[in-house]
């Protein structure tokens, strides 16, 4: 019986068969699955170091403009007054707010009634003091002749001519002939001439109004030229070299415009205030615009100017958003950050004019690093493009 039951168990051997059967088989499907796997493609080491843009810059000439702003007003603004008392007889057309004029206009007439007695009543005066002045002036050629006449010897004194009432007669004929003139005058006063070519800004009176002495009629103001007042700040007056220009001989040419056109208005810089501002410390220039109403310029009109200073040669302008702080740049120069001081001679909002320490051989780095450091690791945007293109190149190949 123990015989039979060692002949039905296996052995050990035809028991472990299998799992060598399925070992060697799972190693000949590696060897073959090697035999046709790829190589892994090669990638090449990207390039190292800050990536950036770079420009080139070349020299150029400049005129240098300073801005400025003001507003335009009268050359001339006077205050019409009256220099009699009387009623406002007679008014011109024009002789309203915004009528132009032209000189020699009579623009308010004053009753002259009772200027015109006084002008009569003093030549009377005069008549009479004349006549009173041949009366003493006879008086005293008889004296002499009578003093003559009686033999007397020697000159006969003042009082025997007659003298004091001789010179009492003259003074008189002054006195009168005076008051004719004052009559006159007065007279001609009531007739308020335009002293100039101009414009009524205000008005004070009208007909039947009475006015006084020194009383004001209103406000007129010459057409003929115009003004703008232009701040400007001691580094303005330096570009311009104010110091070194009689303006009164070789003004300064300006370019005004006005907010709501692009119409451009020439003017002239003729003279520099010689005081600053007291609450802005500020230089005042003032330029002048001739005709300004016929040129659609009305005064209170609000101008931003551009003043011509001087002319830069062969300097570069630098983007402002370019530069570094203390008027540095930072280049590219051999895969490294390089930075240059530059000599800084004008500057505006929006670029910087630079007369040296650049080459336009520099290739100024435009790409903005938030700290940048001489030194610098750097690779160039061209050159990433041309590595990205290989990298493409090795893939498709593998």
């Amino acid at each position: 019986m123990q015989h039979i039951q060692n002949q039905t168990k296996p052995s050990l051997l035809k028991r472990i068969m299998p799992f060598f059967l399925i070992l060697a088989v799972f190693i000949v499907l590696m060897i073959v699955m090697s035999m046709f796997k790829k190589p892994p493609a090669v990638v090449p080491d990207r390039p190292s170091g800050f990536l950036v843009e770079t420009a080139t810059l070349k020299r150029n000439d400049l005129n240098v403009m300073v801005n400025s702003q003001g507003s335009v007003k009268a050359k001339r603004e006077i205050a019409l007054m009256s220099e009699i008392s009387g009623k406002v007889r007679s008014l011109n057309d024009v002789f309203v707010v915004g009528g132009q004029f032209a000189a020699g206009d009579v623009l308010v007439s004053i009753d002259d009634a009772d200027y015109r007695v006084s002008v009569q009543r003093a030549k009377a005066n005069l008549a009479s003091a004349q006549a009173n002045l041949d009366l003493e002036q006879a008086k005293s050629d008889q004296a002499l002749k009578d003093w003559k006449s009686f033999g007397k010897q020697g000159k006969p004194s003042d009082l025997v001519l007659n003298i004091p009432q001789l010179n009492g007669a003259k003074a008189s004929v002054k006195a009168a002939l005076a008051d004719v003139a004052k009559a006159e005058r007065d007279l001609a006063k009531t007739q308020i001439i335009a002293p100039f070519d101009g414009t009524v800004l205000t008005k004070s009176i009208d007909i039947g109004q009475y006015v006084n002495m020194a009383g004001q009629l209103g406000t007129i103001a010459s057409t003929a030229v115009a003004e703008v007042r232009l701040p400007l700040t001691a580094s303005d007056i330096s570009k311009l070299k104010l110091s070194k220009i009689n303006l009164n001989t070789d003004p300064i040419p300006v370019q005004f415009t006005a907010s709501n056109t692009d119409d451009v208005i020439e003017g002239l810089l003729t003279r520099l205030e010689s005081a600053k501002d007291s609450k802005t410390l500020l230089n005042y220039a003032v330029a002048e615009i001739n005709q300004p109403l016929a040129k659609g310029l009305y005064f209170n009109t609000f101008l931003s100017a551009q003043i011509q200073g001087e002319s830069l040669t062969d300097v570069f302008a630098v983007p402002a958003a370019w530069m570094m702080a203390n008027n540095q740049i930072a280049v590219y120069r051999n895969g490294q950050l390089e930075i240059l001081d530059l000599n800084v001679v004008h500057k505006t909002d929006d670029y910087f004019y630079v007369s040296s320490g650049l080459s336009e051989k520099n290739q100024i780095v435009i790409t903005p690093i938030q700290a940048p450091e001489a030194g610098m690791t750097l690779r160039l945007k061209g050159e990433q493009v041309k590595a990205e293109k290989v990298t493409e190149t090795t893939e498709s190949q593998s």
